[in-house]
Protein backbone atom coordinates (compact mmCIF):
# COMPACT_ATOMS: atom_id res chain seq x y z
CA UNK A 1 0.00 0.00 0.00
CA UNK A 2 1.38 3.43 -0.96
CA UNK A 3 2.07 6.15 1.57
CA UNK A 4 -0.99 8.48 1.58
CA UNK A 5 -0.61 11.85 -0.08
CA UNK A 6 -1.77 13.47 3.16
CA UNK A 7 1.12 11.91 5.09
CA UNK A 8 3.70 13.05 2.56
CA UNK A 9 2.17 16.52 2.53
CA UNK A 10 2.49 16.69 6.32
CA UNK A 11 6.12 15.57 6.07
CA UNK A 12 6.83 18.30 3.52
CA UNK A 13 6.12 21.15 5.94
CA UNK A 14 8.94 23.25 7.36
CA UNK A 15 9.55 23.21 11.10
CA UNK A 16 9.50 26.26 13.35
CA UNK A 17 12.12 28.94 12.72
CA UNK A 18 11.39 31.61 15.35
CA UNK A 19 13.46 30.01 18.10
CA UNK A 20 16.36 29.35 15.73
CA UNK A 21 16.34 32.93 14.54
CA UNK A 22 16.30 34.21 18.13
CA UNK A 23 19.33 32.21 19.30
CA UNK A 24 21.24 33.05 16.13
CA UNK A 25 20.63 36.77 16.61
CA UNK A 26 21.68 36.56 20.23
CA UNK A 27 24.94 34.75 19.34
CA UNK A 28 25.75 37.08 16.46
CA UNK A 29 25.09 40.23 18.50
CA UNK A 30 27.21 38.94 21.39
CA UNK A 31 30.19 38.10 19.19
CA UNK A 32 30.06 41.36 17.28
CA UNK A 33 29.86 43.37 20.51
CA UNK A 34 32.65 41.49 22.29
CA UNK A 35 35.64 43.76 22.97
CA UNK A 36 38.25 41.04 22.43
CA UNK A 37 36.82 40.08 19.04
CA UNK A 38 36.10 43.65 17.93
CA UNK A 39 39.58 43.99 16.38
CA UNK A 40 39.14 40.82 14.32
CA UNK A 41 37.72 40.43 10.81
CA UNK A 42 35.11 37.67 10.95
CA UNK A 43 31.66 36.75 9.66
CA UNK A 44 28.79 35.08 11.52
CA UNK A 45 26.16 33.11 9.60
CA UNK A 46 23.86 30.12 9.80
CA UNK A 47 24.59 26.88 8.01
CA UNK A 48 22.66 23.65 7.62
CA UNK A 49 18.93 23.02 7.56
CA UNK A 50 17.87 26.28 9.22
CA UNK A 51 19.73 28.37 6.66
CA UNK A 52 18.59 26.15 3.80
CA UNK A 53 14.91 26.13 4.94
CA UNK A 54 14.93 22.32 5.04
CA UNK A 55 14.44 22.02 8.80
CA UNK A 56 11.63 19.79 9.96
CA UNK A 57 9.60 19.54 13.14
CA UNK A 58 11.86 18.19 15.86
CA UNK A 59 15.07 19.68 14.45
CA UNK A 60 16.74 21.52 17.29
CA UNK A 61 20.47 22.29 17.17
CA UNK A 62 21.25 25.47 15.29
CA UNK A 63 24.64 25.59 13.53
CA UNK A 64 26.21 29.06 13.71
CA UNK A 65 29.45 29.50 11.78
CA UNK A 66 31.99 32.09 12.97
CA UNK A 67 34.54 32.40 10.16
CA UNK A 68 37.80 34.27 10.63
CA UNK A 69 38.69 36.06 7.39
CA UNK A 70 42.09 37.57 8.21
CA UNK A 71 43.68 34.09 8.44
CA UNK A 72 42.91 31.48 5.80
CA UNK A 73 43.76 27.91 4.89
CA UNK A 74 44.96 27.68 1.27
CA UNK A 75 44.55 24.68 -1.04
CA UNK A 76 46.81 24.80 -4.10
CA UNK A 77 46.11 21.24 -5.28
CA UNK A 78 44.47 22.38 -8.54
CA UNK A 79 47.42 24.60 -9.55
CA UNK A 80 50.61 23.68 -11.35
CA UNK A 81 53.89 24.07 -9.48
CA UNK A 82 54.82 27.36 -11.16
CA UNK A 83 51.47 29.05 -10.50
CA UNK A 84 51.38 27.70 -6.95
CA UNK A 85 54.74 29.35 -6.28
CA UNK A 86 53.50 32.71 -7.53
CA UNK A 87 50.34 32.59 -5.39
CA UNK A 88 52.22 31.41 -2.32
CA UNK A 89 54.66 34.28 -2.77
CA UNK A 90 51.88 36.78 -2.13
CA UNK A 91 50.96 35.27 1.26
CA UNK A 92 52.59 35.54 4.66
CA UNK A 93 52.53 33.34 7.80
CA UNK A 94 49.55 33.82 10.10
CA UNK A 95 50.06 35.41 13.49
CA UNK A 96 46.53 34.72 14.75
CA UNK A 97 45.60 31.06 14.46
CA UNK A 98 42.41 29.03 14.58
CA UNK A 99 43.29 27.95 18.12
CA UNK A 100 43.56 31.61 19.13
CA UNK A 101 40.26 32.42 17.47
CA UNK A 102 38.43 29.47 18.99
CA UNK A 103 39.71 30.46 22.44
CA UNK A 104 38.43 34.02 22.00
CA UNK A 105 35.07 32.93 20.57
CA UNK A 106 34.60 30.45 23.42
CA UNK A 107 35.36 33.14 25.99
CA UNK A 108 32.92 35.53 24.31
CA UNK A 109 30.15 32.91 24.32
CA UNK A 110 30.73 32.15 27.99
CA UNK A 111 30.52 35.85 28.84
CA UNK A 112 27.32 36.23 26.81
CA UNK A 113 25.66 33.11 28.28
CA UNK A 114 26.88 33.19 31.92
CA UNK A 115 24.19 30.90 33.34
CA UNK A 116 24.51 28.20 30.69
CA UNK A 117 26.56 25.02 30.91
CA UNK A 118 28.74 25.78 27.89
CA UNK A 119 30.78 22.78 26.71
CA UNK A 120 33.50 22.21 24.11
CA UNK A 121 32.85 19.75 21.28
CA UNK A 122 35.31 18.59 18.68
CA UNK A 123 34.16 21.11 16.09
CA UNK A 124 32.02 23.54 18.06
CA UNK A 125 31.22 25.37 21.26
CA UNK A 126 27.91 24.01 22.50
CA UNK A 127 25.15 26.10 24.03
CA UNK A 128 22.61 23.77 25.70
CA UNK A 129 18.85 23.97 25.62
CA UNK A 130 17.25 26.04 28.36
CA UNK A 131 13.76 27.36 28.98
CA UNK A 132 14.75 30.46 26.99
CA UNK A 133 16.58 29.00 23.99
CA UNK A 134 17.05 25.93 21.80
CA UNK A 135 20.55 24.40 21.65
CA UNK A 136 23.17 25.81 19.32
CA UNK A 137 26.58 24.76 18.02
CA UNK A 138 28.94 27.69 17.47
CA UNK A 139 31.60 26.68 14.93
CA UNK A 140 34.81 28.76 14.87
CA UNK A 141 36.69 28.27 11.61
CA UNK A 142 39.01 29.86 9.08
CA UNK A 143 38.29 30.87 5.53
CA UNK A 144 39.26 28.06 3.17
CA UNK A 145 40.57 29.03 -0.27
CA UNK A 146 40.55 26.46 -3.05
CA UNK A 147 42.68 28.04 -5.77
CA UNK A 148 42.12 27.25 -9.46
CA UNK A 149 42.80 28.63 -12.89
CA UNK A 150 39.92 30.14 -14.85
CA UNK A 151 39.43 29.55 -18.58
CA UNK A 152 41.22 32.82 -19.26
CA UNK A 153 44.25 31.63 -17.30
CA UNK A 154 43.73 33.91 -14.31
CA UNK A 155 43.89 32.53 -10.78
CA UNK A 156 40.77 32.63 -8.61
CA UNK A 157 39.58 30.75 -5.55
CA UNK A 158 36.41 29.22 -4.15
CA UNK A 159 35.84 30.38 -0.58
CA UNK A 160 34.70 27.92 2.06
CA UNK A 161 35.38 27.11 5.69
CA UNK A 162 38.11 25.04 7.35
CA UNK A 163 38.48 23.77 10.88
CA UNK A 164 40.07 20.97 12.84
CA UNK A 165 38.01 18.56 14.91
CA UNK A 166 40.05 18.74 18.11
CA UNK A 167 38.57 15.51 19.49
CA UNK A 168 39.07 13.34 16.41
CA UNK A 169 42.12 15.26 15.20
CA UNK A 170 41.09 15.61 11.57
CA UNK A 171 40.39 18.48 9.22
CA UNK A 172 36.90 19.47 8.09
CA UNK A 173 36.31 21.48 4.93
CA UNK A 174 33.00 22.64 3.51
CA UNK A 175 31.46 25.30 1.29
CA UNK A 176 28.24 26.47 3.00
CA UNK A 177 27.67 29.55 0.81
CA UNK A 178 27.82 27.54 -2.42
CA UNK A 179 25.59 24.88 -0.86
CA UNK A 180 22.98 27.47 0.06
CA UNK A 181 23.08 29.15 -3.36
CA UNK A 182 22.84 25.83 -5.24
CA UNK A 183 19.90 24.74 -3.09
CA UNK A 184 18.06 27.99 -3.81
CA UNK A 185 18.74 27.60 -7.54
CA UNK A 186 17.51 23.99 -7.62
CA UNK A 187 14.43 24.94 -5.63
CA UNK A 188 13.61 27.52 -8.30
CA UNK A 189 14.30 25.13 -11.20
CA UNK A 190 11.92 22.55 -9.69
CA UNK A 191 9.07 25.07 -9.30
CA UNK A 192 9.68 25.16 -5.53
CA UNK A 193 9.44 21.38 -5.05
CA UNK A 194 13.03 20.68 -4.04
CA UNK A 195 13.05 21.85 -0.41
CA UNK A 196 9.66 20.31 0.53
CA UNK A 197 10.92 17.05 -0.98
CA UNK A 198 14.07 17.18 1.13
CA UNK A 199 11.87 17.62 4.20
CA UNK A 200 9.74 14.61 3.16
CA UNK A 201 12.83 12.43 2.93
CA UNK A 202 14.20 13.70 6.26
CA UNK A 203 10.92 12.84 7.97
CA UNK A 204 10.90 9.48 6.21
CA UNK A 205 14.36 8.85 7.64
CA UNK A 206 13.00 9.36 11.16
CA UNK A 207 10.07 7.02 10.50
CA UNK A 208 12.36 4.32 9.12
CA UNK A 209 14.67 4.57 12.13
CA UNK A 210 11.72 4.33 14.54
CA UNK A 211 10.36 1.28 12.71
CA UNK A 212 13.64 -0.58 12.28
CA UNK A 213 14.01 -0.26 8.50
CA UNK A 214 17.38 1.48 8.79
CA UNK A 215 19.90 1.93 11.58
CA UNK A 216 20.15 5.26 13.35
CA UNK A 217 22.93 7.27 11.71
CA UNK A 218 22.52 5.68 8.27
CA UNK A 219 21.84 9.05 6.64
CA UNK A 220 22.43 12.50 8.15
CA UNK A 221 20.30 15.47 7.16
CA UNK A 222 23.24 16.85 5.17
CA UNK A 223 23.64 13.52 3.37
CA UNK A 224 19.96 13.38 2.43
CA UNK A 225 20.01 16.92 1.06
CA UNK A 226 23.12 16.20 -1.02
CA UNK A 227 21.67 12.90 -2.28
CA UNK A 228 18.54 14.60 -3.57
CA UNK A 229 20.55 17.45 -5.07
CA UNK A 230 21.89 14.94 -7.60
CA UNK A 231 18.42 13.88 -8.74
CA UNK A 232 17.47 15.50 -12.10
CA UNK A 233 15.14 18.47 -11.79
CA UNK A 234 12.41 16.86 -13.90
CA UNK A 235 11.82 14.19 -11.25
CA UNK A 236 10.36 16.83 -8.90
CA UNK A 237 6.88 18.33 -9.09
CA UNK A 238 3.15 17.75 -9.56
CA UNK A 239 2.30 15.91 -6.32
CA UNK A 240 4.14 14.69 -3.22
CA UNK A 241 3.43 11.03 -3.99
CA UNK A 242 4.56 11.12 -7.60
CA UNK A 243 7.65 13.13 -6.67
CA UNK A 244 8.56 10.62 -3.96
CA UNK A 245 8.18 7.68 -6.35
CA UNK A 246 10.05 9.39 -9.18
CA UNK A 247 12.96 10.36 -6.94
CA UNK A 248 13.27 6.95 -5.29
CA UNK A 249 12.99 5.08 -8.60
CA UNK A 250 15.67 7.27 -10.16
CA UNK A 251 17.99 6.83 -7.18
CA UNK A 252 17.51 3.07 -7.05
CA UNK A 253 18.93 2.65 -10.54
CA UNK A 254 21.47 5.49 -10.50
CA UNK A 255 25.24 5.14 -10.34
CA UNK A 256 26.06 6.99 -7.11
CA UNK A 257 29.83 6.96 -7.60
CA UNK A 258 30.28 10.49 -8.87
CA UNK A 259 27.53 12.18 -6.85
CA UNK A 260 28.50 15.62 -5.55
CA UNK A 261 27.62 17.51 -2.40
CA UNK A 262 25.08 20.31 -2.75
CA UNK A 263 27.98 22.76 -2.86
CA UNK A 264 28.87 21.32 -6.27
CA UNK A 265 32.57 21.20 -5.36
CA UNK A 266 33.12 18.14 -3.17
CA UNK A 267 32.31 14.52 -3.95
CA UNK A 268 29.57 13.12 -1.73
CA UNK A 269 31.43 9.95 -0.75
CA UNK A 270 35.04 11.14 -0.98
CA UNK A 271 35.85 12.02 2.63
CA UNK A 272 34.45 8.93 4.37
CA UNK A 273 31.75 10.78 6.28
CA UNK A 274 29.11 8.93 4.23
CA UNK A 275 29.40 5.75 2.19
CA UNK A 276 27.67 4.40 -0.89
CA UNK A 277 26.64 1.38 1.19
CA UNK A 278 24.76 3.60 3.64
CA UNK A 279 23.19 5.52 0.77
CA UNK A 280 21.99 2.23 -0.77
CA UNK A 281 20.63 1.13 2.62
CA UNK A 282 18.73 4.41 2.90
CA UNK A 283 17.24 4.01 -0.60
CA UNK A 284 16.30 0.36 0.06
CA UNK A 285 14.57 1.44 3.27
CA UNK A 286 12.53 4.02 1.37
CA UNK A 287 11.35 1.36 -1.08
CA UNK A 288 10.46 -1.03 1.73
CA UNK A 289 8.58 1.70 3.60
CA UNK A 290 6.54 2.57 0.51
CA UNK A 291 5.68 -1.05 -0.29
CA UNK A 292 4.80 -2.06 3.27
CA UNK A 293 2.95 1.07 4.43
CA UNK A 294 -0.16 0.31 6.44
Amino acid sequence: MAIPESQLETWSHQGAVTSASAIYQRIRDALQADTTLSVRNFDVFLQGSYRNSTNIRGDSDVDVVVRLNETYMPDYSLLDVYTKGIVEGHSSPATYTLADFRRDVSSAIRRAFPNHNITEGGKSIKIPRTTNNIPADVVPCLEYRLYYKTQSGAVDHASGIWLRDVQRNHEVTSFPTQSYENGVAKHGRTSNWYKPTVRIFKNARGWMEDNGLIRSGTASSHAIECLLYNVPDQQFGSRCGSTFVNVVNWLSSADLTNFVCQNGIQRLFSDGRWTEANARAFIAGLIQMWNQWR
